[in-house]
Protein backbone atom coordinates (compact mmCIF):
# COMPACT_ATOMS: atom_id res chain seq x y z
CA UNK A 1 0.00 0.00 0.00
CA UNK A 2 1.35 3.66 -1.10
CA UNK A 3 0.52 6.24 1.59
CA UNK A 4 -0.24 9.81 0.92
CA UNK A 5 2.02 11.55 2.99
CA UNK A 6 5.09 9.84 1.28
CA UNK A 7 4.60 12.42 -1.64
CA UNK A 8 6.66 15.50 -1.68
CA UNK A 9 3.68 18.00 -0.58
CA UNK A 10 2.05 15.64 1.54
CA UNK A 11 5.39 15.55 3.66
CA UNK A 12 4.93 19.15 4.86
CA UNK A 13 1.36 19.09 4.92
CA UNK A 14 0.78 16.73 7.71
CA UNK A 15 3.79 17.94 9.74
CA UNK A 16 2.24 21.74 9.19
CA UNK A 17 -1.25 20.03 10.43
CA UNK A 18 -0.36 18.01 13.33
CA UNK A 19 1.97 21.25 14.58
CA UNK A 20 -1.86 23.45 14.42
CA UNK A 21 -3.28 20.88 16.42
CA UNK A 22 -0.84 20.99 19.34
CA UNK A 23 -0.54 24.95 19.20
CA UNK A 24 -3.88 25.22 19.23
CA UNK A 25 -5.02 22.59 21.57
CA UNK A 26 -3.29 24.58 24.41
CA UNK A 27 -4.15 27.95 23.89
CA UNK A 28 -7.41 27.22 23.36
CA UNK A 29 -9.46 29.19 26.39
CA UNK A 30 -12.93 27.47 25.68
CA UNK A 31 -13.59 24.00 25.59
CA UNK A 32 -17.14 23.60 24.26
CA UNK A 33 -18.56 20.67 21.24
CA UNK A 34 -18.29 21.22 18.00
CA UNK A 35 -21.72 21.62 16.05
CA UNK A 36 -22.34 18.79 13.43
CA UNK A 37 -21.98 19.90 10.04
CA UNK A 38 -25.22 18.10 9.20
CA UNK A 39 -27.17 19.80 12.09
CA UNK A 40 -25.82 23.58 10.89
CA UNK A 41 -28.56 25.48 11.12
CA UNK A 42 -29.03 27.82 8.16
CA UNK A 43 -29.65 30.60 11.03
CA UNK A 44 -27.60 33.44 12.23
CA UNK A 45 -26.02 32.50 15.48
CA UNK A 46 -26.54 35.86 18.14
CA UNK A 47 -24.74 35.57 21.00
CA UNK A 48 -27.39 37.41 23.80
CA UNK A 49 -26.09 39.82 26.12
CA UNK A 50 -25.42 38.77 29.33
CA UNK A 51 -25.81 40.79 32.63
CA UNK A 52 -22.12 43.01 32.98
CA UNK A 53 -20.25 40.45 35.42
CA UNK A 54 -16.43 40.87 36.34
CA UNK A 55 -13.36 38.82 34.80
CA UNK A 56 -12.75 36.61 37.93
CA UNK A 57 -14.49 33.53 38.30
CA UNK A 58 -17.90 33.58 39.44
CA UNK A 59 -18.57 33.16 42.86
CA UNK A 60 -21.43 31.23 44.68
CA UNK A 61 -24.32 31.89 43.34
CA UNK A 62 -23.06 33.77 40.16
CA UNK A 63 -23.98 32.97 36.66
CA UNK A 64 -21.19 32.65 34.62
CA UNK A 65 -20.96 34.32 30.93
CA UNK A 66 -22.12 32.75 28.12
CA UNK A 67 -19.70 30.94 25.40
CA UNK A 68 -18.64 32.28 22.48
CA UNK A 69 -21.14 31.01 19.64
CA UNK A 70 -20.51 27.59 17.31
CA UNK A 71 -18.91 27.85 14.15
CA UNK A 72 -21.57 27.32 11.58
CA UNK A 73 -21.44 25.35 8.44
CA UNK A 74 -22.13 28.93 6.29
CA UNK A 75 -19.52 30.99 7.88
CA UNK A 76 -21.42 34.11 6.65
CA UNK A 77 -24.39 33.39 9.00
CA UNK A 78 -22.34 34.02 12.18
CA UNK A 79 -22.79 37.11 14.37
CA UNK A 80 -19.94 38.73 16.51
CA UNK A 81 -21.94 41.55 17.77
CA UNK A 82 -22.01 39.94 21.10
CA UNK A 83 -18.42 41.64 21.42
CA UNK A 84 -19.67 44.77 22.05
CA UNK A 85 -21.04 43.74 25.10
CA UNK A 86 -19.20 45.06 28.11
CA UNK A 87 -15.87 43.22 29.46
CA UNK A 88 -17.35 39.64 31.83
CA UNK A 89 -20.99 39.89 29.44
CA UNK A 90 -18.95 36.90 26.99
CA UNK A 91 -16.41 34.66 27.91
CA UNK A 92 -13.18 35.85 25.49
CA UNK A 93 -11.46 33.59 22.81
CA UNK A 94 -8.28 33.77 21.48
CA UNK A 95 -9.44 35.35 18.27
CA UNK A 96 -11.76 37.76 19.23
CA UNK A 97 -9.07 40.61 18.13
CA UNK A 98 -9.92 39.68 14.34
CA UNK A 99 -13.66 39.46 15.25
CA UNK A 100 -16.07 42.35 14.82
CA UNK A 101 -13.09 45.49 14.47
CA UNK A 102 -14.60 48.26 14.36
CA UNK A 103 -13.50 50.38 11.45
CA UNK A 104 -15.50 53.23 12.26
CA UNK A 105 -18.76 53.56 14.18
CA UNK A 106 -20.43 52.18 11.62
CA UNK A 107 -18.55 49.95 10.08
CA UNK A 108 -17.46 46.51 10.93
CA UNK A 109 -14.90 43.43 9.88
CA UNK A 110 -14.49 39.86 10.69
CA UNK A 111 -12.09 37.70 9.50
CA UNK A 112 -11.95 33.65 10.09
CA UNK A 113 -10.82 30.74 8.92
CA UNK A 114 -10.59 27.14 7.98
CA UNK A 115 -7.98 24.92 7.76
CA UNK A 116 -8.48 20.93 6.70
CA UNK A 117 -6.49 17.71 6.27
CA UNK A 118 -8.18 14.19 5.44
CA UNK A 119 -6.24 10.79 4.81
CA UNK A 120 -8.54 8.70 2.70
CA UNK A 121 -7.88 4.83 2.06
CA UNK A 122 -10.74 3.53 -0.26
CA UNK A 123 -10.97 0.06 -1.71
CA UNK A 124 -12.73 -1.43 -4.93
CA UNK A 125 -15.24 1.60 -4.73
CA UNK A 126 -15.96 0.74 -8.38
CA UNK A 127 -16.59 -2.95 -6.67
CA UNK A 128 -12.74 -4.02 -8.49
CA UNK A 129 -13.89 -3.06 -12.13
CA UNK A 130 -11.25 -0.66 -12.36
CA UNK A 131 -7.15 -0.67 -11.66
CA UNK A 132 -5.72 0.21 -8.98
CA UNK A 133 -8.49 -1.15 -7.45
CA UNK A 134 -6.92 0.71 -3.70
CA UNK A 135 -6.09 4.48 -3.88
CA UNK A 136 -5.07 6.31 -1.08
CA UNK A 137 -4.68 9.99 -0.98
CA UNK A 138 -4.38 13.20 1.36
CA UNK A 139 -7.22 16.10 1.06
CA UNK A 140 -6.05 19.34 2.51
CA UNK A 141 -7.76 22.76 1.77
CA UNK A 142 -7.57 25.65 3.64
CA UNK A 143 -10.25 28.64 3.62
CA UNK A 144 -9.94 32.19 4.74
CA UNK A 145 -12.89 34.67 4.47
CA UNK A 146 -13.30 38.36 5.62
CA UNK A 147 -16.95 40.11 6.07
CA UNK A 148 -17.80 43.34 5.64
CA UNK A 149 -20.70 44.94 7.05
CA UNK A 150 -22.56 48.82 7.35
CA UNK A 151 -24.90 48.71 10.30
CA UNK A 152 -27.66 46.31 8.36
CA UNK A 153 -28.20 48.19 5.73
CA UNK A 154 -24.84 46.88 3.71
CA UNK A 155 -22.19 43.71 3.39
CA UNK A 156 -19.54 42.20 1.31
CA UNK A 157 -18.23 39.10 2.24
CA UNK A 158 -15.33 37.29 0.52
CA UNK A 159 -13.40 33.95 1.00
CA UNK A 160 -10.67 32.63 -0.76
CA UNK A 161 -10.03 28.89 -0.91
CA UNK A 162 -6.76 26.58 -1.62
CA UNK A 163 -7.97 22.86 -2.13
CA UNK A 164 -5.57 20.15 -2.76
CA UNK A 165 -5.08 16.74 -3.31
CA UNK A 166 -2.03 14.20 -2.83
CA UNK A 167 -1.10 11.21 -4.66
CA UNK A 168 -4.67 9.90 -6.25
CA UNK A 169 -3.86 7.24 -8.86
CA UNK A 170 -7.32 6.70 -9.76
CA UNK A 171 -9.01 9.50 -12.28
CA UNK A 172 -9.25 13.19 -10.55
CA UNK A 173 -12.22 14.32 -9.47
CA UNK A 174 -13.47 18.02 -9.75
CA UNK A 175 -14.73 17.78 -5.97
CA UNK A 176 -11.10 17.28 -4.90
CA UNK A 177 -8.96 20.27 -6.23
CA UNK A 178 -9.28 24.01 -6.67
CA UNK A 179 -5.95 26.09 -6.01
CA UNK A 180 -5.84 29.71 -4.90
CA UNK A 181 -9.75 30.61 -5.80
CA UNK A 182 -12.12 32.82 -5.15
CA UNK A 183 -14.71 30.61 -3.32
CA UNK A 184 -17.22 33.32 -2.49
CA UNK A 185 -17.82 36.90 -3.34
CA UNK A 186 -21.04 38.54 -2.45
CA UNK A 187 -23.06 42.10 -1.35
CA UNK A 188 -26.09 42.71 0.86
CA UNK A 189 -28.14 45.78 0.31
CA UNK A 190 -31.38 46.19 2.57
CA UNK A 191 -32.93 49.01 0.24
CA UNK A 192 -35.91 49.45 2.29
CA UNK A 193 -34.06 50.13 5.53
CA UNK A 194 -32.24 48.06 8.38
CA UNK A 195 -35.54 47.91 10.45
CA UNK A 196 -37.01 46.17 7.66
CA UNK A 197 -35.67 42.40 7.48
CA UNK A 198 -35.43 42.40 3.22
CA UNK A 199 -31.95 41.54 2.05
CA UNK A 200 -31.12 41.29 -1.20
CA UNK A 201 -27.87 38.67 -2.41
CA UNK A 202 -26.15 39.15 -5.46
CA UNK A 203 -22.69 37.48 -6.42
CA UNK A 204 -21.19 33.84 -6.09
CA UNK A 205 -22.43 32.28 -2.82
CA UNK A 206 -22.90 29.07 -1.30
CA UNK A 207 -26.94 27.30 -0.72
CA UNK A 208 -28.25 25.50 2.16
CA UNK A 209 -31.61 24.56 3.20
CA UNK A 210 -33.44 22.17 5.40
CA UNK A 211 -31.55 19.29 6.13
CA UNK A 212 -29.42 19.83 2.93
CA UNK A 213 -31.93 16.58 0.84
CA UNK A 214 -31.72 19.15 -2.29
CA UNK A 215 -29.59 21.77 -1.74
CA UNK A 216 -26.12 22.00 0.00
CA UNK A 217 -23.20 23.25 0.27
CA UNK A 218 -21.79 19.66 0.41
CA UNK A 219 -18.98 20.11 3.08
CA UNK A 220 -17.66 17.49 2.89
CA UNK A 221 -16.15 17.38 -0.52
CA UNK A 222 -12.83 19.06 -0.20
CA UNK A 223 -14.49 22.11 -2.82
CA UNK A 224 -17.59 22.85 -1.41
CA UNK A 225 -20.20 23.65 -3.87
CA UNK A 226 -20.88 27.58 -5.02
CA UNK A 227 -23.24 29.31 -6.90
CA UNK A 228 -23.92 32.78 -9.06
CA UNK A 229 -26.62 34.63 -8.54
CA UNK A 230 -28.99 36.51 -6.64
CA UNK A 231 -31.03 35.87 -3.64
CA UNK A 232 -34.14 37.40 -2.41
CA UNK A 233 -34.14 36.95 1.85
CA UNK A 234 -37.05 37.69 4.12
CA UNK A 235 -36.40 36.31 7.41
CA UNK A 236 -38.23 36.97 10.88
CA UNK A 237 -38.87 35.21 14.27
CA UNK A 238 -41.68 33.03 12.48
CA UNK A 239 -41.21 32.62 9.02
CA UNK A 240 -38.50 33.32 6.29
CA UNK A 241 -38.77 33.10 2.71
CA UNK A 242 -36.18 33.08 0.00
CA UNK A 243 -36.62 33.68 -3.71
CA UNK A 244 -33.31 33.09 -5.73
CA UNK A 245 -32.07 33.04 -9.27
CA UNK A 246 -28.46 31.34 -9.75
CA UNK A 247 -26.08 29.31 -11.86
CA UNK A 248 -23.90 26.21 -10.70
CA UNK A 249 -20.10 26.69 -10.65
CA UNK A 250 -18.40 23.09 -11.09
CA UNK A 251 -14.85 22.58 -11.54
CA UNK A 252 -14.02 22.30 -15.07
CA UNK A 253 -11.23 19.34 -15.03
CA UNK A 254 -10.96 19.59 -19.25
CA UNK A 255 -9.62 23.55 -18.72
CA UNK A 256 -7.17 22.68 -15.78
CA UNK A 257 -7.03 23.17 -11.82
CA UNK A 258 -4.53 26.24 -12.66
CA UNK A 259 -7.68 28.30 -14.31
CA UNK A 260 -8.75 30.54 -12.14
CA UNK A 261 -11.54 31.51 -11.08
CA UNK A 262 -13.51 28.97 -11.78
CA UNK A 263 -16.78 29.79 -14.46
CA UNK A 264 -20.56 29.31 -13.77
CA UNK A 265 -22.14 26.69 -15.90
CA UNK A 266 -23.29 28.65 -19.31
CA UNK A 267 -26.14 26.19 -19.86
CA UNK A 268 -27.39 25.51 -16.31
CA UNK A 269 -29.93 27.72 -14.39
CA UNK A 270 -31.60 26.73 -10.99
CA UNK A 271 -34.17 29.02 -9.35
CA UNK A 272 -37.21 28.73 -7.13
CA UNK A 273 -38.54 29.54 -3.76
CA UNK A 274 -38.36 28.15 -0.06
CA UNK A 275 -39.87 29.30 3.04
CA UNK A 276 -39.65 27.84 6.20
CA UNK A 277 -42.42 28.50 9.30
CA UNK A 278 -42.26 27.92 12.67
CA UNK A 279 -45.95 27.71 14.50
CA UNK A 280 -44.64 26.08 17.84
CA UNK A 281 -41.08 25.62 19.48
CA UNK A 282 -38.78 23.10 18.28
CA UNK A 283 -40.97 22.37 15.44
CA UNK A 284 -40.86 23.48 11.50
CA UNK A 285 -42.41 23.40 8.48
CA UNK A 286 -40.74 24.02 5.22
CA UNK A 287 -42.31 24.09 1.70
CA UNK A 288 -40.15 24.96 -1.91
CA UNK A 289 -40.45 25.43 -5.11
CA UNK A 290 -37.49 24.70 -7.19
CA UNK A 291 -36.57 24.60 -11.21
CA UNK A 292 -33.52 23.54 -13.11
CA UNK A 293 -32.81 23.66 -16.65
CA UNK A 294 -29.67 22.49 -18.48
CA UNK A 295 -29.32 22.79 -22.13
CA UNK A 296 -26.00 20.61 -22.48
CA UNK A 297 -27.84 17.79 -24.51
CA UNK A 298 -27.41 15.27 -21.37
CA UNK A 299 -28.54 11.96 -22.08
CA UNK A 300 -31.92 10.75 -20.35
CA UNK A 301 -33.02 7.44 -18.40
CA UNK A 302 -34.22 7.18 -21.82
CA UNK A 303 -31.51 7.27 -23.76
CA UNK A 304 -31.72 10.21 -25.43
CA UNK A 305 -29.86 13.24 -25.16
CA UNK A 306 -31.31 16.89 -25.37
CA UNK A 307 -32.31 19.62 -23.32
CA UNK A 308 -33.72 19.36 -19.70
CA UNK A 309 -36.45 20.81 -17.02
CA UNK A 310 -37.01 19.47 -13.99
CA UNK A 311 -39.48 21.31 -11.48
CA UNK A 312 -39.81 20.40 -7.89
CA UNK A 313 -42.27 20.85 -5.48
CA UNK A 314 -41.82 19.73 -1.85
CA UNK A 315 -42.07 20.02 2.07
CA UNK A 316 -40.32 19.18 4.91
CA UNK A 317 -41.50 19.25 8.75
CA UNK A 318 -39.65 18.47 11.39
CA UNK A 319 -38.92 18.56 15.42
CA UNK A 320 -38.47 17.07 18.77
CA UNK A 321 -41.11 16.35 21.54
CA UNK A 322 -39.71 15.19 24.62
CA UNK A 323 -37.21 12.54 23.60
CA UNK A 324 -38.14 12.19 20.42
CA UNK A 325 -36.95 13.84 17.34
CA UNK A 326 -38.36 13.35 14.01
CA UNK A 327 -37.96 14.98 9.96
CA UNK A 328 -39.82 14.46 6.98
CA UNK A 329 -39.58 15.23 3.34
CA UNK A 330 -41.49 14.69 0.19
CA UNK A 331 -41.27 15.91 -3.33
CA UNK A 332 -42.91 15.90 -6.89
CA UNK A 333 -41.03 16.40 -9.90
CA UNK A 334 -42.20 16.94 -13.86
CA UNK A 335 -41.08 18.83 -16.77
CA UNK A 336 -39.60 17.85 -19.99
CA UNK A 337 -35.92 15.86 -21.12
CA UNK A 338 -35.12 15.48 -24.18
CA UNK A 339 -38.69 15.55 -25.46
CA UNK A 340 -39.94 12.85 -23.00
CA UNK A 341 -42.15 13.79 -20.33
CA UNK A 342 -40.76 13.73 -16.37
CA UNK A 343 -42.94 11.79 -13.67
CA UNK A 344 -40.57 11.30 -10.79
CA UNK A 345 -40.57 11.12 -6.78
CA UNK A 346 -38.37 12.19 -4.40
CA UNK A 347 -38.03 12.14 -0.69
CA UNK A 348 -36.71 10.74 2.98
CA UNK A 349 -37.93 10.18 7.08
CA UNK A 350 -35.91 9.87 9.69
CA UNK A 351 -36.62 9.73 13.30
CA UNK A 352 -35.08 8.97 17.08
CA UNK A 353 -35.58 8.34 21.10
CA UNK A 354 -32.66 9.97 22.81
CA UNK A 355 -32.65 8.03 26.13
CA UNK A 356 -31.70 10.20 29.23
CA UNK A 357 -28.49 7.63 30.32
CA UNK A 358 -25.16 7.96 30.74
CA UNK A 359 -23.89 8.27 27.26
CA UNK A 360 -27.37 9.65 25.92
CA UNK A 361 -27.76 6.96 23.65
CA UNK A 362 -29.52 7.91 20.74
CA UNK A 363 -31.70 4.81 18.70
CA UNK A 364 -32.82 6.15 15.11
CA UNK A 365 -34.18 4.81 11.97
CA UNK A 366 -34.88 6.74 8.79
CA UNK A 367 -36.25 5.36 4.75
CA UNK A 368 -34.82 7.40 1.73
CA UNK A 369 -36.11 7.10 -1.61
CA UNK A 370 -36.04 8.26 -5.32
CA UNK A 371 -37.68 7.22 -8.08
CA UNK A 372 -36.66 5.06 -11.30
CA UNK A 373 -37.37 4.80 -14.77
CA UNK A 374 -39.60 1.63 -15.29
CA UNK A 375 -39.65 1.39 -18.96
CA UNK A 376 -36.29 2.78 -20.85
CA UNK A 377 -38.09 2.71 -24.47
CA UNK A 378 -41.12 4.70 -23.24
CA UNK A 379 -41.55 8.40 -23.83
CA UNK A 380 -41.75 8.48 -19.73
CA UNK A 381 -38.70 9.76 -17.62
CA UNK A 382 -39.50 8.86 -13.97
CA UNK A 383 -36.00 8.67 -12.90
CA UNK A 384 -36.40 11.25 -10.21
CA UNK A 385 -33.56 14.36 -10.14
CA UNK A 386 -31.46 14.36 -6.63
CA UNK A 387 -30.38 18.26 -7.86
CA UNK A 388 -27.62 19.83 -5.53
CA UNK A 389 -27.63 17.12 -2.29
CA UNK A 390 -25.78 15.83 0.78
CA UNK A 391 -25.57 12.39 -0.21
CA UNK A 392 -23.96 10.38 2.29
CA UNK A 393 -25.35 11.76 5.28
CA UNK A 394 -28.68 9.66 4.22
CA UNK A 395 -26.94 7.02 2.06
CA UNK A 396 -23.86 6.25 3.28
CA UNK A 397 -20.11 7.79 3.60
CA UNK A 398 -19.08 5.08 0.89
CA UNK A 399 -20.78 7.59 -2.03
CA UNK A 400 -22.14 4.65 -3.59
CA UNK A 401 -25.78 6.02 -4.92
CA UNK A 402 -27.32 8.76 -4.86
CA UNK A 403 -31.07 9.85 -4.50
CA UNK A 404 -32.09 8.27 -7.77
CA UNK A 405 -33.63 4.85 -8.56
CA UNK A 406 -32.64 3.99 -4.77
CA UNK A 407 -34.68 2.70 -1.98
CA UNK A 408 -32.84 2.62 1.41
CA UNK A 409 -33.20 2.11 5.06
CA UNK A 410 -31.02 2.44 7.85
CA UNK A 411 -30.64 1.75 11.49
CA UNK A 412 -28.61 3.70 13.58
CA UNK A 413 -27.09 3.92 17.22
CA UNK A 414 -25.80 7.03 18.22
CA UNK A 415 -24.02 7.74 21.77
CA UNK A 416 -21.46 9.87 24.03
CA UNK A 417 -18.58 7.64 25.48
CA UNK A 418 -17.26 11.05 26.58
CA UNK A 419 -18.23 14.68 26.29
CA UNK A 420 -16.22 15.59 23.27
CA UNK A 421 -16.75 12.35 21.73
CA UNK A 422 -20.23 11.15 19.42
CA UNK A 423 -19.50 8.42 18.40
CA UNK A 424 -22.49 6.64 15.52
CA UNK A 425 -22.82 3.45 13.87
CA UNK A 426 -25.70 3.12 11.10
CA UNK A 427 -26.71 -0.04 8.97
CA UNK A 428 -28.21 0.69 5.75
CA UNK A 429 -29.93 -1.81 3.23
CA UNK A 430 -30.22 -0.66 -0.38
CA UNK A 431 -32.27 -1.97 -3.52
CA UNK A 432 -33.17 -0.04 -6.77
CA UNK A 433 -36.80 1.12 -7.35
CA UNK A 434 -36.38 -0.17 -10.89
CA UNK A 435 -35.21 -2.95 -12.47
CA UNK A 436 -34.41 -1.96 -15.66
CA UNK A 437 -33.29 1.70 -14.41
CA UNK A 438 -29.60 2.01 -13.77
CA UNK A 439 -28.02 2.93 -10.52
CA UNK A 440 -26.57 6.37 -9.85
CA UNK A 441 -23.74 7.11 -7.63
CA UNK A 442 -23.40 10.12 -5.61
CA UNK A 443 -22.82 12.48 -8.29
CA UNK A 444 -25.82 11.19 -10.35
CA UNK A 445 -23.99 9.40 -12.85
CA UNK A 446 -25.35 6.40 -13.93
CA UNK A 447 -23.40 2.81 -13.74
CA UNK A 448 -24.82 -0.25 -14.07
CA UNK A 449 -28.01 -1.36 -15.84
CA UNK A 450 -29.86 -4.35 -16.65
CA UNK A 451 -32.18 -3.42 -19.29
CA UNK A 452 -33.97 -6.75 -19.32
CA UNK A 453 -34.90 -6.64 -15.60
CA UNK A 454 -33.21 -9.90 -14.60
CA UNK A 455 -30.32 -8.84 -11.75
CA UNK A 456 -33.51 -7.92 -9.47
CA UNK A 457 -33.88 -5.36 -6.76
CA UNK A 458 -31.02 -6.13 -4.19
CA UNK A 459 -27.94 -3.87 -4.05
CA UNK A 460 -26.59 -4.98 -0.64
CA UNK A 461 -25.66 -3.28 2.21
CA UNK A 462 -23.19 -0.98 4.12
CA UNK A 463 -22.11 -0.57 7.96
CA UNK A 464 -20.67 2.74 8.65
CA UNK A 465 -18.47 3.96 12.02
CA UNK A 466 -17.87 7.27 12.89
CA UNK A 467 -16.35 8.81 15.70
CA UNK A 468 -15.74 12.59 16.04
CA UNK A 469 -13.94 14.36 18.97
CA UNK A 470 -14.35 17.76 19.56
CA UNK A 471 -11.44 19.15 21.29
CA UNK A 472 -12.86 22.71 21.80
CA UNK A 473 -14.49 25.38 19.83
CA UNK A 474 -11.54 25.36 17.18
CA UNK A 475 -10.71 22.06 17.09
CA UNK A 476 -11.87 18.42 15.94
CA UNK A 477 -10.79 14.92 14.88
CA UNK A 478 -13.13 12.86 12.90
CA UNK A 479 -12.44 8.85 11.98
CA UNK A 480 -14.78 6.88 9.93
CA UNK A 481 -14.87 3.03 8.34
CA UNK A 482 -17.36 1.76 5.75
CA UNK A 483 -17.96 -1.27 4.73
CA UNK A 484 -20.00 -2.64 1.70
CA UNK A 485 -21.39 -6.25 1.35
CA UNK A 486 -22.74 -6.68 -2.61
CA UNK A 487 -26.15 -7.97 -3.24
CA UNK A 488 -27.66 -9.42 -6.02
CA UNK A 489 -27.84 -7.19 -8.87
CA UNK A 490 -23.99 -6.37 -8.04
CA UNK A 491 -23.39 -9.75 -8.29
CA UNK A 492 -24.98 -10.05 -11.57
CA UNK A 493 -23.56 -7.29 -13.57
CA UNK A 494 -20.51 -7.53 -13.48
CA UNK A 495 -17.46 -7.57 -10.66
CA UNK A 496 -18.41 -7.93 -6.91
CA UNK A 497 -15.62 -7.42 -4.64
CA UNK A 498 -16.58 -5.57 -1.95
CA UNK A 499 -15.83 -2.05 -1.31
CA UNK A 500 -14.40 -0.22 1.73
CA UNK A 501 -13.77 3.00 2.85
CA UNK A 502 -11.19 3.94 6.00
CA UNK A 503 -10.44 8.09 7.01
CA UNK A 504 -8.65 10.34 9.09
CA UNK A 505 -9.37 13.86 9.65
CA UNK A 506 -8.24 16.90 11.24
CA UNK A 507 -10.06 20.53 11.27
CA UNK A 508 -9.60 23.91 12.66
CA UNK A 509 -11.54 26.75 12.67
CA UNK A 510 -11.07 30.38 13.56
Amino acid sequence: MRWAWQTRRAAWSVPVLFLLAVVTRGSAQTLTETESRAAAATQPTTQPEAEPTTQSAPGPGETPPPPPPKYLDLRYDEDYSYLDGPPGSYQPDLFDPIKWIHLNEDTTLSIGGEVRGRLEAETNTTYGSREPAQDTVFLHRYLLHADLKYRKLARVFVQGIAAFIEDRDLPPRAVDEDRWDVHQLFGDLRFLGEDIPLTVRFGRQELSYGRERVISPLDWANVRRTFDGVKVMYTSEPFDLDFFYVRPVPIDLNEGLNRKPNQYREEGHFYGAYSKWRPFRDHYLENYFLAYRDTGDIVSPNRKAGDLTYYTIGGRAGGKWNQFDYDGELAGQWGQWAGDTIQAWMGGVDGGWTAKVPWSPRFGGGFDFGTGDEDPFDNVVQTSNQLFPLGHAYLGYLDLFGRQNILATNLNLTFKPHEKVTTRLAWYTFWNDEVRDAIYNVAGVPGRRDVNGFAGHDLGNELDLTINVALDRHTSLLFGYSHFWCGNFIQETGPDQDPDFIYFQYMFKF
